[in-house]
């Protein structure tokens, strides 16, 4: 049995707490929470469920002083760049492996040189690996785009892209502090206003993809447009007021010499805003060369909400990939370099209660 840790509880984490509760498989022996007002609460009854036995916390030191072989790592690192790296070395140092979601993990040395190397010498202090994933980035086009290229002939232009409508997402900190909905245009208070800052959201995506088919990067150029709602919505994160942002897209463009990549998000709070943009919900890659292609994968298709659903895609995307991180020789990976996984699912009406 594999003995897990969940750090951070949001929406995503949340997800990822029940399901790991649920499997025989799954070991949980801690969980990492962030507000106070969780802290000292069962685990299963945190997540809506039975009683599990044990209690979460907001000690830091606790958590990473807890034996266990892999910690499912969902902390803020869009918001805390800083504090979440030294998170994941401090638990990689420990000797625990670690499967982290948030694009500044999909490949730590296209941020920086400093943020791999301190992820690897903490593996080689630990004997410890650790993988960056999600679903976009951190599955779409690091995992997709590989494989629709064994289809190509040559290709001069690849295009990854992200089509939701965020109405429904529930984190303040995410959707106005950092995305700037709800802001004027003009204001460069939040996060990814910064074109350089909303390009490192995307290029550790478009550094894999260039991996994968063994392409280099020439030059990389970041982008964000905005557009503004003409009325007041209340969504799930708070209340936007007219004339301040509504849509957003936002990406990065990478010129490796005969072929581009752009990889593109794009969010709408209300549908009807931003008609002009790509308005079909779901994830896109597109091919132009020969042959052109275009593959379009709808998460939720079966009319439940995209955003939350993308969230348990995400979730499971970590969870699936415990077996290939704990087997895996000490060291940092990247989706490109990780052994192939595939998901390892359990008939959960076997799990025991918990």
């Amino acid at each position: 049995m594999t003995r897990v840790i969940q750090w951070a509880t949001g929406v995503t984490g949340m997800m990822s707490l029940r399901h790991v509760l649920s499997r025989p498989d799954l070991d949980l022996v801690g969980v990492c929470v962030y507000d106070e007002a969780k802290a000292g609460v069962d685990a299963g009854v945190l997540c809506g469920g039975a009683e599990a036995g044990l209690l979460t916390t907001a000690d830091r030191d606790q958590i990473i002083g807890t034996d266990a072989d892999v910690v499912l790592y969902m902390g803020k690192v869009e918001t805390d760049t800083p504090g979440c790296f030294a998170d994941v070395c401090d638990l990689l140092a420990s000797g625990k492996n670690v499967v982290a979601t948030g694009s500044r993990f999909i490949h730590p040395r296209s941020l920086h040189a400093s943020l791999a190397d301190a992820i690897e010498d903490a593996c080689r202090a630990g004997r410890s690996s650790f993988l960056g994933l999600g679903l976009y980035p951190g599955f779409v086009g690091e995992s997709i785009g590989p494989i629709l290229a064994r289809l190509t002939e040559r290709t001069t232009r690849i295009s990854v892209r992200e089509v939701l409508n965020y109405s429904t997402y529930a984190s303040h900190d995410l959707i106005f502090n950092a995305m700037g909905f709800g802001h004027a245009p003009d204001d460069t208070t939040p996060l990814l206003c910064n074109t350089d800052y909303a390009a490192s959201a995307w290029i550790g995506s478009a550094t894999v993809l260039t991996q994968a088919l063994g392409l280099e990067i020439c030059s990389v150029e970041g982008f964000r447009e905005v557009a503004t709602t003409p009325r007041a919505l209340t969504v799930a994160a708070g209340e936007i007021a007219a004339g301040t942002v509504g849509a957003m897209r936002f990406g990065v463009e990478v010129d490796c010499g005969e072929t581009v990549l752009a990889v593109e998000h794009l969010t709408r709070m209300a549908d009807d805003l931003a008609p002009d943009w790509p308005t079909e919900i779901g994830y896109e890659v597109t091919f132009e060369g020969k042959p052109t292609m275009r593959l379009h994968l709808v998460i939720g298709s079966e009319g439940e909400d995209h955003a939350e659903q993308g969230c348990l895609a995400t979730a499971m995307h970590a969870i699936n990939a415990i077996p290939a991180v704990v087997a895996a020789a000490p060291g940092l990976y990247d989706l490109s370099t990780i052994a192939p996984f595939t998901p390892h699912w359990t008939n959960l009406a076997t799990a025991p209660t918990r």
